[in-house]
This record gives structure tokens, C-alpha cells and sequence, in this order.
């Protein structure tokens, strides 16, 4: 049986809960007539830290507090760069590792198990940060936890490395001429709109931290620790309240290396198979050199929809006040705002002289948040005019990144793109960072996110370090001459630029073990660099993760000539082609992917009448720091419901107060 849950969600977010009695921050259902609270959960985060390598294992506990069996589905995101080869469920005395299949078969093999009465799981990927999970058969008084594990590497950002894991999936935004075509799930904008603030805390995180070097930093900006130094290289850390709320990303920040640029490699061989190796690449120092010598046009887009009301706008302004001040007098500025439309400042750049930056910062002090998210109106405003001659022009985005079209975004970046630099500064405690670190790759430039329901002490700080941080890349132009080596497969295939403070990591495959040097070669604002190294792949460590993790940029690779312009694409593939390459992928190292899924069935029969089952949403929080505005969008997908579907809401807020009185009484 379906039941009604995203209207009454509505009722819940928008509408300031109908009836006071309900307790607070728990989801309530009508099922046959009966008021029903929504399936449980927990969620418990284990990471092993092992110097820049990721090993997190996700378990989520379901349970039931029905008297009827349920089927539930629970949105959930994960880290973009996660490579996630391994399912686990455990319900009854039965442990039932998963299996990866093409995603239609999986989902034939889910719903069979759910009409034979069986316990079943079934992981989708919808976006590289954005999953589903369905449970079906979950008994009464019978728990059932499924068990994710997924590897990722961690990267240096602004000189420490930086571990996110999302935790809170924002509202999306769907234009609606482009909704009725985009490859997205029903739940996906978001799950039937459940945002209401779940029972509870749920959610514990364990942290074990092992470095090459002696530990210099451990801090979380968005979360207050417990930390325990085992030794100078080895530290255990939780979370100081035991439980949280998943309303906020959790941000994980050490250090332990030298401040010398530096180049390292990682490997592991597989006998029949060959090697694969992780090579980390860290830009030189740039300390006494002029790096912004040439003239900027910058251009700031401010996202001023709805769900920027509030907090987010104040942040953006806040950013914009000291970002405008610390142009420099030879640079011209625009400002562009987008919601429902894109509209600018003025007709054309303006110098940045002291009136200039004065009157800019008056107009951005007039703007609000409330609208829909029309991302493309801002972009084309940004990127159609030509480029002032003698400048160079950077492009800052500032914006929660609240969209479901976001392949159309990146397509439209990759055409109108030109010489501009593009940075992406994502501004709430919970932003879309597929989309905006996808929009900053494709612009050559970096993604920074700035935490609106930071207070506004640590605000400022953010804002100051960003606004500094509007500068050159120090290596451009980067290419490998892998000189005798026999490598191949080699991600990414184009070499970002690398930015002060930061890393990148190259990827790839051998053949044999060997050994050899090769150049790391660039172009520095003091000119030409060349960086040798000794490549040593012939005593290879035992990390399946370096494995993993190479499949899993393959597959990014794939998927960002997925977001290409035909016209525009290197490899020729067409869709169904990069289709089909990323599902070999997905089904030969055993990753979840757009087009692979990985699907548990239990061995026993748990529900004798199936039939009777009812299909549940598990409870979604609203992120922390965002308006109710930006949830109207929930039930339709566009920036407000229809007339016809808020008559159907507010007939169904009666319905719900009538029944509860009815019960009352």
C-alpha cells in the first residue's frame, strides 16, 4: 500500500505544523485512515584515515515502528569522489553480502525478492554525491542495517587535507521546461520533500587517523571533537555530543606534511591483472612573486533564490563586501544576481575605483533571496559578452547549488567557457558539491565553500580567507612525460591547474614492475618548472583502494564527456557508448555507478503477505541554515507548487487535523 507522505511533509515545512500537538521533529503519515509515524533510522560513520587515503564504512539501521510490514526508501548523499565497492545486510540471524548488477537487473532482482516476502536492498546512484537506498520487507520489532564501505582520496585544500562527508541532501530546483526530460528519480527533487527535522540525533562518526609524519593539525570547522593522540603519527577522533543531527555536512581538516612542494606515489599489483599506482602532485611555493600582474575583469554571480534567503544571503554579502574592497585599481568588476531571471549591476564593467566598488556594494546590499534557481540565465549573463581587451576575466559563482538539471549546467560551461576562469564558492552547510566542484574543474579553477550557519566570528573568517584566496593558479600548463615507463589508462587525462595550498592526484595502470624517472613539467609565474622523480613501481604496496580508486576516475572521466557537447568531445563516444563503458567499469571492479547498482536479497522468507506491505520515505532534515523557501519546490520540482496541488495540500492539512482531533476525542 502507498501512502500520502509528501503533501503532509509540506504541511510539516511550509505550513508550521497544522496541528501542535504532533512531537517535535517527527514525520507523520495516514495510513488507512490512522495517523503513523515514519520509518527509523541510524547512522553510524566509521573512517580509517591512512595518511591521504579514505576507508569509510556507512552503516544505516533500519527499523520498524509500525505493526505492518514496510517497504522504505531513504535519499542519502555521499562524497562525490567515492568509490563504493561493497554492500552488506544484516537482518535476522542472516548476513547477506551484495551484489553488483546492471541497474535494471538489480532493480528487477529487488523487486522480486519484495514480492516473494523476502528482506532486500537495493543502492542507486542518481548523481556521483546522491543515492537511494531501498529496504523492502522490513518486519515489525525486526531490524535490518545495510552496511556501505567506499574508498576516496583525500586532497589538500588550502594547505591541509580536508575530508568531507556529506551528510544532508538540499532541495533541488528543476526548470520546468527541462523536468519532463531529465534523467532524474522520482525522489530525487528531493525524496517525496520529506525535509522535516528527524527524531533525534542519529548519527555518530568514529575517526582513526594514521600519518607517514608526525601530526601537526587536527580541527573540524562545522563540528566539535573528541580527540585522542595514540602517538605523534596516530590519533582517534568522535564526536564530542556522542549523536548529531544530519542537517550539515561534517568537514574533517589535518596536516602532517612539510610545506616543500612535493611529489609521492602509491601502488598495488594484482597478479593476472597488472599494477596500478597514485601519483600526488603539490604546486611550488609562490612566496615574493607578482602572480596577478595582468589586469582582471571580475565577475561575481550572487544565486539569489529562494533558498538563499536568510543566512546564505547574508554570508554572499558579507563576501562580497570584503571581495569588492580588495580589488585592485587596474581590475573592473560586474555583479550579476539570478532567480527566477539574471539581471546586472550596470551595462558594463566598472572600474574598480573607490565611488565604483562603493556603489557595488550598495547594489548588493539590496538584494534578497526568493524565486526559482534559473542557473543558465546567470551563466549566459556572465560568459555571452566578450572579454575586455587586455584583462583576464574570473568568474565567481556564489550559490548553494540547489539544481537537478545539473548536466545541462555543465554542458552550457563547457560551450560559453571560452579563456574564463570560473571558481565556485559554495555558500550553506550542506551545497551541492558534485555541481559546483564540476563547474569549477571545467573553469580551471577551485571550489571553496563558505558555512552560512557558522557563528559569525568563525562567518568573517570565511569570508576574509576567500575573498584572499581570488588569485592565479601557480602551475598551469601541466603535463607527465613518463619517459621509459610503460603506463597507461592515466586519469585525468587533462592535468588541472594547481592553485597555492593545493594537490591533485594522477592515476593510471602498468604493466610490469619497473622502475623510472619521470618530469613533472608546468608553467609557475616565474616561469618553467620541471620536477623529477624517481617512479618506483616495482615494490608495490598492497592497497586495493589505489584499485578502486583508479576505476572510479575512469568512470569521472566517462562521465564528464557524459556532460560534453558532442561537438565538443575528444574521445568521439557518443551517450550510449559512454553508457556502456561506464557500466563494464562498474561490473568489473564491483563499483556502484549512474548505471550500476548493487542489490542484497535475503535467503529466508521474512513476510508471508507482501501484498500488505506499506512503501515509506525515511525522514529527511532540512539543512542547516536554509529557509523554508527553498522547499516549496519539493512536491512539483519548479520554484512553487501549482494552484491545483496547494488546493490538494491544504485539503489534506483538514484531513490530517481532523483525524488527529478524531483521535483525541
Amino acid at each position: 500500500m502507498k501512502i500520502l507522505v509528501g503533501a503532509l511533509v509540506i504541511l510539516s515545512a511550509g505550513l508550521a505544523h497544522a496541528d501542535s500537538a504532533a512531537p517535535a521533529g517527527v514525520l507523520e503519515v495516514v495510513v488507512d485512515g490512522q495517523i503513523e509515524q515514519i520509518s527509523a533510522l541510524n547512522l553510524a560513520y566509521r573512517v580509517e584515515l591512512s595518511g591521504d587515503l579514505a576507508q569509510v564504512t556507512l552503516r544505516q539501521e533500519f527499523a520498524n515502528p509500525y505493526t505492518k510490514p514496510v517497504n522504505a526508501r531513504y535519499l542519502f548523499p555521499l562524497n562525490r569522489k567515492a568509490a563504493v565497492y561493497a554492500m552488506r545486510m544484516e537482518v535476522g540471524d542472516e548476513v547477506i553480502e551484495a551484489q553488483i548488477q546492471e541497474k535494471q537487473q538489480a532493480a528487477a532482482t529487488f523487486e522480486k525478492a519484495k514480492a516473494q516476502g523476502k528482506a532486500a536492498a537495493l543502492l542507486t546512484q542518481h548523481r556521483p554525491n546522491m543515492f537511494t537506498q531501498k529496504v523492502a520487507n522490513l518486519m515489525p520489532g525486526q531490524p535490518l542495517s545495510v552496511e556501505l564501505a567506499y574508498s576516496q582520496e583525500v586532497l589538500k585544500v588550502d594547505g591541509a587535507y580536508e575530508l568531507v562527508i556529506p551528510m544532508v541532501v538540499g532541495p533541488r530546483y528543476v526548470p520546468k521546461m527541462q523536468a519532463h526530460h531529465l534523467d532524474t528519480p522520482p525522489a530525487y527533487a528531493p525524496v517525496g520533500g520529506l525535509h522535516v527535522p528527524p527524531p533525534g540525533e542519529r548519527v555518530t562518526l568514529h575517526i582513526e587517523l594514521e600519518t607517514p609524519l608526525a601530526i601537526d593539525m587536527i580541527t573540524s570547522p562545522t563540528h566539535q571533537m573528541n580527540i585522542r593522540h595514540v602517538s605523534s603519527t596516530q590519533a582517534e577522533v568522535s564526536l564530542a555530543a556522542g549523536h548529531v543531527r544530519d542537517d550539515r555536512d561534517f568537514v574533517f581538516r589535518y596536516s602532517f606534511a612539510p610545506s616543500e612542494p612535493e611529489a609521492g606515489v602509491l601502488s598495488h599489483f594484482e597478479l593476472g591483472e597488472g599494477g596500478y599506482f597514485s601519483l600526488l602532485i603539490e604546486p611550488p611555493a609562490v612566496d615574493h612573486i607578482d602572480v596577478e600582474a595582468i589586469p582582471r575583469e571580475m565577475v561575481f554571480v550572487l544565486d539569489c533564490s529562494g533558498s538563499m534567503a536568510g543566512l546564505p544571503m547574508q554570508a554572499s554579502k558579507a563576501f562580497m563586501r570584503l571581495a569588492l574592497r580588495q580589488l585592485r585599481p587596474d581590475d573592473s568588476f560586474r555583479i550579476i544576481r539570478f532567480s527566477d531571471r539574471a539581471s546586472e549591476f550596470t551595462l558594463r564593467p566598472q572600474q574598480a575605483n573607490s565611488d565604483n566598488v562603493a556603489a557595488g556594494i550598495r547594489y548588493v546590499e539590496h538584494l534578497f533571496g526568493g524565486g526559482g534557481t534559473e542557473m543558465s540565465a546567470g551563466i549566459r549573463q556572465a560568459l555571452q559578452t566578450p572579454v575586455q581587451p587586455g584583462h583576464i576575466r574570473n568568474v565567481v559563482f556564489l550559490t548553494d547549488g540547489y539544481i537537478g538539471n545539473e548536466y545541462e549546467i555543465l554542458k552550457l560551461i563547457k560551450t560559453m567557457l571560452g579563456d574564463s576562469r570560473l571558481f565556485a564558492f559554495g555558500v550553506g552547510s550542506g551545497v551541492n558539491r558534485f555541481l559546483l566542484a564540476e563547474m569549477a574543474r571545467q573553469g580551471r579553477g577551485f571550489l571553496r565553500v563558505l558555512d552560512a550557519s557558522a557563528d559569525k566570528q568563525d562567518v568573517s573568517a570565511q569570508v576574509a580567507d576567500l575573498a584572499a584566496r581570488l588569485r592565479s593558479p601557480v602551475l598551469t600548463n601541466i603535463r607527465i612525460d613518463w619517459g621509459e615507463l610503460d603506463v597507461h589508462g592515466i586519469t585525468p587525462e587533462r592535468v588541472p591547474d594547481l592553485y597555492a595550498g593545493d594537490s591533485i592526484r594522477i592515476s593510471g595502470r602498468f604493466r610490469d614492475r619497473q622502475s623510472g624517472v619521470v618530469e613533472i613539467q608546468g608553467r609557475t609565474p616565474a616561469g618553467n618548472l620541471v620536477l623529477p622523480l624517481v617512479l618506483g613501481l616495482e615494490n608495490t604496496d598492497q592497497r586495493p583502494a589505489i584499485r578502486r580508486l583508479w576505476a572510479r576516475g575512469r568512470v569521472a572521466e566517462l562521465m564528464h564527456s557524459f556532460t560534453t557537447p558532442d561537438a565538443l568531445r575528444d574521445d568521439g563516444m557518443d551517450d550510449e557508448q559512454l553508457r556502456a563503458s561506464v557500466t563494464d567499469l562498474g561490473l568489473a571492479y564491483a563499483l556502484a555507478t549512474r548505471w550500476t547498482s548493487f542489490v542484497a536479497v535475503s535467503r529466508k522468507r521474512y513476510n508471508d503477505r507482501p501484498e500488505g506491505a506499506m512503501d515509506t520515505e525515511v525522514a529527511l532534515p532540512r539543512v542547516a541554515g536554509v529557509s523554508a523557501k527553498a522547499y516549496a519546490s519539493a512536491v512539483t520540482g519548479y520554484a512553487a507548487p501549482e494552484p491545483a496541488v496547494w488546493i490538494s495540500l491544504l485539503a489534506l492539512a483538514g484531513l490530517a487535523i481532523m483525524l488527529r482531533r478524531r483521535q483525541a476525542g
